[in-house]
This record gives structure tokens, C-alpha cells and sequence, in this order.
């Protein structure tokens, strides 16, 4: 069975240190979790890059521009464009992004674009494709775009009860880092579906600081998780 990387989502560069501690093989670097993570500030991005390459881990930044659906608008597209151009040339490995057209699939138009800038090996389909129903007509108009890798759940809540959509795209081409909800126990089953990697948050509640003021709730990545994962994934 191929080697299966761990990737943990992060959204500080103390998380970067913590999953490189735990250790991931790399992270998604993305602020605002509650509402599926958005494009973190460029500052912060070079500071959690900083950490990732003295620690030896790979990092992967989400390009989201706003919170809700993956319609996005002409001025949307282009700054995605010049979001993720701006990562790359900091030196990031990849942009994970994705947007779908009106009709609810994949965004051709933002795809060609894509490919055109930064090139589309450098690019991850993110779940936005979880929402198109049609799995098989979703991965034939994402390879005949020349997308070769995305992130999904399956189209389910959890990643681990997606397999069977999980399984059929890696089937048909498609490189699959499989997300949501995955916990050490479901490494066997995911891996033997054949995923490029396994991307979970490993995240615990942080203790609050402030007097009540504002929500200070917060949380960031527990080492001890993901060496727990890291150990499952190695088991097999």
C-alpha cells in the first residue's frame, strides 16, 4: 500500500509547530474555522511558513475568499487569482481552493485560470465539490480540466462514511486527501480506499482569556492527537 501522508489543519504557526511535533507530514494553513476555514493574511502565512521550513513540513494554504456557498463572483475569481499567485511565490507547496459555476458544478472559467497562473499541479480542488451529487460526471469535468488532486469527505459528513465516492474517484484518476471528521480509527478504512493522505483538525479547546467581552472561544491543534494519528497511519 502507497505511503499515506498525514496533514493536519492549522491555523497558527504555534499549530504548525505543534502538528510538526505530533508529526505531520504537512498542514493546511486556514483562519476562520467555524465557517470552513477562509485565506489567512499574507503576514501570517509567512510566519507559519518560517515554522514549517525549520521544522521540515510541508504546508498547503487555503485560498477562500468569504464564508458560504463556492458561487463566486467575477471579482471573487480574480482575487483568488491573486491570492494564490501571491502564496505561491512566497513559497508555499500548494493552494487548496475551488468554486463551482451556477449550474453547481466545478467552476471551468476559475479552473483555466487557475492553470494559466499557477498551474494546476500546484492546485487543490477543495469541498466545494462535496456539494455536486453527481460523483462520476464531477470527476470526469475536473480531470478533463486537468485537475489531478482535491480534498473531500465522500460527499458525507465524515470522510470515513464517504468511502464509496472516496474510492470511485481514486479509481478514475484522482488524487483524494481525504477530510472531515477523521479520528486514528478510521486510517485503516481510508487507506485501503486509497487516499493520498488523511487530513484531520487534531484540535482541542483552548482555555479563554478576557472578561466576557467578546467570544474568546478558541481552539489549536493537540500535539498528543495528532501523534495519535500519525501512530495509526504508520501501523498499517
Amino acid at each position: 500500500m502507497p505511503a499515506c501522508q498525514v496533514e493536519v489543519v492549522a491555523s497558527t504557526p504555534e499549530d504548525v509547530c505543534a502538528a510538526a511535533d505530533g508529526g505531520a507530514d504537512r498542514v493546511e494553513f486556514c483562519t476562520h474555522l467555524g465557517s470552513g476555514g477562509l485565506t489567512p493574511g499574507r503576514a501570517l502565512v509567512q510566519v507559519a511558513l518560517e515554522e514549517a521550513k525549520a521544522r521540515n513540513v510541508g504546508i498547503r494554504v487555503l485560498v477562500r475568499p468569504r464564508e458560504g456557498d463556492f458561487v463566486y463572483s467575477g471579482a471573487e475569481r480574480i482575487a483568488i487569482l491573486k491570492e494564490a499567485e501571491a502564496l505561491m511565490a512566497m513559497g508555499v507547496d500548494r493552494v487548496v481552493t475551488g468554486g463551482l459555476d451556477a449550474a453547481g458544478w466545478p467552476d471551468q472559467h476559475l479552473i483555466s485560470a487557475l492553470d494559466r497562473s499557477v498551474g494546476l499541479q500546484h492546485v487543490v480542488f477543495h469541498r466545494a465539490l462535496d456539494e455536486i451529487a453527481d460523483a462520476s460526471g464531477c470527476a470526469r469535468r475536473l480531470l478533463e480540466a486537468g485537475v489531478q488532486t482535491v480534498l473531500s469527505s465522500g460527499g458525507a459528513v465524515r470522510a470515513v462514511d464517504g468511502i464509496g465516492r472516496i474510492e470511485a474517484w481514486v479509481r478514475s484518476g484522482l488524487q483524494v486527501v481525504a477530510g472531515a471528521g477523521v479520528l486514528p480509527e478510521h486510517a485503516e478504512p481510508l487507506m485501503a480506499a486509497g487516499v493520498e493522505a488523511l487530513h484531520a483538525s487534531c484540535r482541542m479547546p483552548k482555555a479563554a482569556q478576557g472578561t466576557g467581552l467578546f467570544d474568546h472561544s478558541r481552539s489549536a491543534v493537540s500535539r498528543k492527537q495528532v501523534s495519535q494519528l500519525v501512530a495509526a497511519v504508520r501501523r498499517i
